[in-house]
């Protein structure tokens, strides 16, 4: 075991909060779902992926590998949270927080150009899920209802990715894309 950096204390601290949450919220989402046999799959996948990278990640890190594993952690929730976004079939305002929790994640121990990435990654995967699935009030064509979706949540979700990504650069002096640490971040 290699002593730990600030920044990969921080980062366990992060992965164990994870692991904690993926586990105890599974009772509650299989309870508000109505324990339906489609969603007790969904649930069990999900947070049991979750979970696992959580506890592969910890590994990582007591190896020394904290960058590593903070870009595996933004990334490995970012393909769980798009991937569950693209396929419940619930429109993208249902999923938001889920996107601003990934890139608040980005932003804590990813580098700034993975925080730039991820937000737009998600902002256009928002964008396509909310054009395809928009809110449909009684009374609504369509067109409205689809640009109405898309500005209630692309907005605000792209000035929190860009508050972040600026904010990521102030705390490591610069507007490269420096990783807690001063480790360097592998080329995109």
């Amino acid at each position: 075991m290699v002593d730990p950096t600030p920044h990969d204390a921080f980062l366990r601290t992060l992965l164990r909060l994870i692991l904690a949450a993926a586990i105890l919220t599974a009772p509650l989402f299989l309870f508000g779902e109505g324990f339906e046999a489609e969603y007790v799959g969904r649930v069990a996948l999900s947070n049991g992926a979750c979970a696992l990278l959580c506890l592969g990640l910890l590994a990582l890190v007591r190896r020394g590998k904290g960058a590593l594993a903070g870009s595996l952690l933004v990334w490995g929730l970012a393909l769980l949270v798009g991937s569950l976004a693209w396929g419940n079939g619930e429109p993208a305002h249902v999923n938001v927080i889920n996107f601003v929790l990934v890139t608040l994640l980005a932003s804590v121990v990813g580098s700034r150009r993975e925080v730039l990435l991820l937000g737009a990654l998600s902002a256009i995967e928002m964008a396509v899920i909310a054009w395809q699935r928009p809110l449909m009030p009684p009374g609504k064509d369509l067109a409205e209802a689809r640009f109405e979706s898309l500005v209630q949540i692309l907005p605000t979700f792209l000035v929190v990715a860009v508050i972040l990504w600026l904010r990521a650069g102030q705390e490591r002096g610069g507007a490269g894309g420096e990783r807690p640490g001063g480790a360097s971040p592998r080329s995109l």
